[in-house]
């Protein structure tokens, strides 16, 4: 069985990291959400709910996915270059040894369009692990039962950013707020194509992030494994 047709998926993380740690700014915190039990999602209809910081310096930004129901989070980790295959559910490795990261595409539409889902997963990552070595975040030391959270994101047709709501809790606040914040700076996308849009005339995004803690050097920050994924709907 011949293999699908494989797709160069991401751009060069590290320099989209060097970019995006000169734009990083000090956000005020949003207060904080309880950290266990079950919970309904939250919809942020205002986005400075998550952060005072202006969403995209160029004004444009990303749209939210329906939720769990686009999720296969199935599939085998594959190691090799940084594409994925046509089919989802296929990780790739683009960490390094002290940071193991994967990414993975979570439905067939985000296959479908995988130039448009790997810059929005590119930009995230980018920001994600700058949030990850933060002074709050890296010296957490999180459950080993943490839940993945899961972001709806919704772009409206120019690709701004218009809502998130937060599907899935984590178990961990200021993990929530954290990615709530970094999806809040990183999503958006120029000139998106019309054929993504959803069925109510606008782009909606999955968004899901599981982390681990991996190593410390000094028992009191923390690297760690990162899984990113996402669906569009």
């Amino acid at each position: 069985m011949s293999r699908a047709p494989r797709k160069r998926f991401f751009t060069a993380a590290f320099f989209a990291v060097a970019i995006l740690a000169g734009c990083a700014t000090n956000d005020k915190p949003p207060p904080p959400m309880p950290d266990a039990g079950a919970q309904q999602p939250k919809l942020l209809g205002s986005l400075s709910d998550v952060s005072s910081t202006p969403v995209d310096p160029l004004g444009v930004n990303a749209v939210p996915a329906p939720g769990e129901g686009l999720l296969h989070d199935a599939g085998p980790v594959s190691a090799g270059p940084r594409t994925f295959e046509e089919d989802p559910g296929i990780s790739r490795e683009i960490g390094t040894e002290r940071n193991p990261a994967t990414v993975r595409l979570l439905n067939n539409k985000a296959a479908k369009f995988g130039n448009f889902a790997s810059v929005i997963l590119d930009r995230i990552y980018a920001r994600l692990i700058i949030a990850e070595r933060s002074e709050e975040i890296s010296r957490t030391k999180l459950p080993t039962d943490l839940k993945a959270v899961i972001i709806t994101a919704i772009l409206d047709k120019s690709g701004k950013l218009t809502e998130l709501i937060l599907e899935q809790h984590s178990g961990k606040a200021k993990i929530d707020r954290m990615m709530l914040d970094v999806c809040k700076k990183s999503i958006w996308y120029e000139n998106p194509p019309v054929e993504a849009l959803s069925g109510d005339g606008n782009y909606k995004l999955t968004i899901k992030l599981k982390l681990q803690n991996f190593a410390s050097s000094d028992e009191h920050h923390w690297s760690f494994i990162t899984d990113l994924g996402l669906g569009i709907g």
